[in-house]
């Protein structure tokens, strides 16, 4: 993707979530809610950090969308339109399958040894001989983030992805169930015979490490910032991340957050 395309889409991506998250009656919608409450932090501060924490959010759908364009972008890369970065997406379960993947997770937080990698690898291919010939399947709803196909290879792989490596620890280890079952959803509705023909992968954009996973091996399933354009784009990753720190100092963007304040700051 050139430069200047990725400049623009970014900045009209950003100043169209903005404009999404700060409309009128979400204001009043926020205002309301916190003239309730009893509290020591004013309430214009209170309503602005909701408005900045519901665009934190926001963001990270954002990064999604943005990851899809650039990897569309990229001719050996195929999107699969009709699942990837789609919410509450119905995949066929084997409820062996999902006693596989409790049992993993939980063998995990027993057994934190350090055979993770042969664990996990067995793991997915017991998730693909189980999917192959289950009977007793449930369909259950997920959150597909980023589905593509690489046409050199005829390999799809599986993104989850997240903006940071910050969640709390429940959060955590659901994040890596669910990427577990997604995955798993996903062997069978691409009819997946061998592990090969599709890696699941759980993305963060920041390079940043708060805690080791003991779920997921860190080198071969697990990747941070520039570590996927490596791999498949051919776009660099200090290129989309200077765009992305940049934007935040763009003077319409400046000016919208100032005016915004401006506005909440005569609540009472």
């Amino acid at each position: 993707m050139e430069n200047k395309k990725i400049k623009k889409l970014i900045k009209e991506s950003v100043l169209k979530l903005i404009n999404n998250t700060t409309t009128d009656f979400k204001i009043n919608k926020i205002i309301g809610k916190h003239e309730v409450k009893t509290h020591f932090v004013p309430i214009k501060y209170r309503i602005f950090g909701g408005l900045l924490q519901s665009l934190n959010i926001q963001f990270g759908n954002f990064i999604e969308v943005l990851m899809q364009k650039i990897i569309e972008e990229e001719k050996h890369l195929e999107i699969v339109s009709e699942i990837s970065g789609k919410k509450n997406v119905l995949l066929p379960l084997a409820e062996e399958t999902d006693s596989l993947i409790d049992h993993f997770i939980s063998d995990r937080q027993n057994n934190n040894d350090n055979k993770l990698t042969n664990k996990f690898e067995q793991l997915l291919k017991n998730i693909v001989a189980s999917q192959q010939i289950a009977k007793n399947l449930i369909t259950t709803k997920h959150d597909v983030d980023v589905l593509f196909k690489d046409n050199r290879s005829g390999t799809y792989y599986y993104i989850e992805l997240k903006y940071n490596d910050d969640h709390d620890t429940g959060k955590f280890v659901d994040i890596n169930r669910k990427f577990l079952k997604t995955y798993a959803g996903l062997v069978k509705r691409l009819a997946v015979k061998d592990i090969k023909q599709l890696k699941p992968i759980l993305y963060y954009l920041n390079r940043k490490t708060m805690k080791g996973n003991i779920y997921l091996p860190e080198e071969k399933y697990i990747y941070r910032g520039e570590k996927l354009f490596e791999e498949f784009l051919t776009m660099k990753y200090n290129d989309l991340d200077g765009y992305l720190k940049n934007v935040s100092e763009d003077k319409e963007i400046v000016e919208i957050f100032d005016n915004l304040y401006k506005k909440i700051r005569f609540v009472k």
